[in-house]
């Protein structure tokens, strides 16, 4: 039986990425049923943040490009990462979190928990969605229906009140993996069609965030425009690919790069290719761009005559990102003696095993469709008119697509040889 939370009413279909959080514990079940949260957890009206404050906007940047950073491994492959899916989850997370576990998170974020809730509910309400523009948010609890665990209500609520989970009871077998990869296929527009193959024995609950992007270019590409070129991979083998050429208006310039942004329809949302100086590393390059880089970047961005070519490509990953979020201060949440997770139980017996994220990205020339998976374990303890200027994406390079009034990412990712087969 399940409870079906409100969701937001500006959140619409399209644009993937989900976060999935497991908890899992030696114990049979939950305490609590989806009937009795039916009645008591009804998101209720919230106080928004102020995502036009300048020190979000920074915490942000900061935790994305840093996220992107710890979570690159040069050596010739395709990366990417969504630092939106990411934070979501953890965010949801961390609503459970107690003394230091969430002070850490806290640290990582940039800002307290209160005032991260507040901005993410803000933020992902105010993102615009459209015909040919599509932004897709959705969030759902799932937790075996049983007796022994005991979850806090507070947990709960402050989960439907600033994420607007869904909540299933269910009995964690055959059926529920149907119903979980299910609900994943329907969020992402069938971009993602399974997250789970299995649920462990220990498994008690899954939280899952489901955030979908699926845009049309601003100005449709003409045939006259597409053509077969050669791109050079890292490894410096050359690759025949389909190349599109446009010019752009948005030209943007730094010490060791320089790219373009091209936007999406309704001109919201932009693609954003980087490509490093002759001789630059793009692995490095990526590497070199923090918070305030790249603000600074996107910030002093000019306009001009863009002459812009770029390589179609899609590109797949999963990774953990438990070492990278380590290395971002996040440390006592995977440890078994130190994890406080008290805030989820009533018991504090949880700790948080893994944290991983797929991402898919497909760019072409009809626009662009992203999707991306983050889920955690969690188990028991025991400017003016200029000369023109020309970026030819045709090695290596990174890229990015970001909103355009805060210039924040939902996805990060670098291109280092082009997949000429669908990796889904």
């Amino acid at each position: 039986m399940k409870t079906k939370k409100q969701s937001h009413n500006n959140r619409r279909l399209s644009l993937l990425l989900i976060g999935i959080l497991l908890l899992s514990t030696s114990a049979c079940g939950l305490r609590v049923n989806a009937e009795e949260l039916s009645a008591d957890y009804q998101r209720r009206s919230t106080e928004e943040g102020d995502i036009s404050d300048a020190r979000f906007k920074q915490a942000m940047a900061d935790f994305s490009w840093r996220l992107f950073k710890e979570s690159l491994k040069a050596g010739g492959e395709n990366e990417a990462v969504s630092p939106l899916s990411a934070i979501l989850c953890l965010g949801m997370i961390a609503n459970g979190a107690s003394g230091e576990t969430k002070k850490q998170m806290e640290q990582a974020f940039g800002m307290d928990l209160d005032t991260l809730n507040r901005c993410l509910y803000s933020y992902t309400a105010a993102l615009y969605s459209a015909k040919d523009c599509k932004v897709n948010l959705a969030d759902s609890i799932w937790f075996r229906d049983g007796d022994n665990l005991q979850i806090r209500e507070e947990f709960l609520q402050a989960n439907a009140d600033w994420y607007g989970a869904e909540a299933y009871a269910a009995p964690f077998d055959e059926t529920t993996r149907q119903a979980i990869n299910s609900w994943c296929r329907q969020k992402t527009n069938g971009m993602i069609q399974e997250i789970l193959k299995e649920i462990p024995a220990d498994t008690e609950m899954y939280l899952i965030n489901a955030l979908a992007f699926e845009a049309k270019w601003a100005k449709a590409y003409e045939k006259a425009q597409i053509h077969e070129k050669d791109f050079t991979s890292y490894a410096g083998d050359s690759q025949t690919v389909s190349m599109l050429s446009s010019e752009e208006k948005i030209f943007l310039s730094g010490a060791n790069g320089k790219g373009f942004a091209k936007s999406y329809a309704g001109e919201k949302y932009s693609f954003v290719g980087l490509l490093p100086a002759e001789g630059v590393d793009v692995y490095e390059y990526a590497a070199s761009l923090d918070g305030a880089a790249w603000l600074a970047l996107w910030n002093s961005r000019r306009t001009t005559t863009v002459n812009v070519t770029m390589p179609e490509f899609t590109m797949a990953s999963h990774k953990s990102m438990k070492e990278a979020l380590k290395a971002m201060g996040m440390t006592d949440m995977f440890d078994r003696s130190l994890a406080d997770f008290s805030g989820i139980t009533e018991r504090n017996d949880l700790f948080c095993s893994n944290v991983e994220q797929k991402v898919y990205v497909q760019v072409d020339r009809s626009g662009t469709k992203a999707a991306a998976i983050t889920w955690g374990g969690m188990e028991a303890k025991s400017a003016p008119i200029i000369e023109e200027e020309t970026v030819i994406l045709d090695r290596p390079f990174v890229y990015a697509i970001v909103e355009q009034e805060t210039g924040l990412p939902l996805f990060i990712g670098v291109t280092a040889e082009i997949n000429t087969e669908n990796p889904v």
